[in-house]
């Protein structure tokens, strides 16, 4: 049976040492890409399809990608979680 990511009692940190630079950079804009549609369905009144605001568990991932991305001094957009305006951030 296929469970709803929101109910998902706890989820394991991914190993992110064996993602290539490419593929970190490509799941964090899938967060970022998920977060803007539920904004764009929750502003024509539609209920958020992922949840991601609403979902600790995406923000923790999100974050977890942008300290391995630091870790390596990739450069990103951070992801605005508060729907404004987003910071760019590099490793130093």
């Amino acid at each position: 049976m296929s469970k709803n990511f929101d109910e998902i009692e706890t989820l394991k940190p991914m190993a992110c040492g064996a993602i290539t630079d490419p593929s970190l950079r490509m799941i964090y804009e899938a967060i970022r890409g998920a977060l803007e549609a539920d904004d764009e369905f929750e502003a024509s009144g539609k209920d958020p399809k992922f949840r991601v605001r609403s979902t600790a568990e995406w923000k923790r991932h999100a974050t977890d990608l942008e300290a391995e991305m630091l870790k390596r001094g990739l450069e990103f957009d951070v992801i605005d979680w508060t729907n404004g305006q987003s910071e760019r951030r590099e490793s130093r």
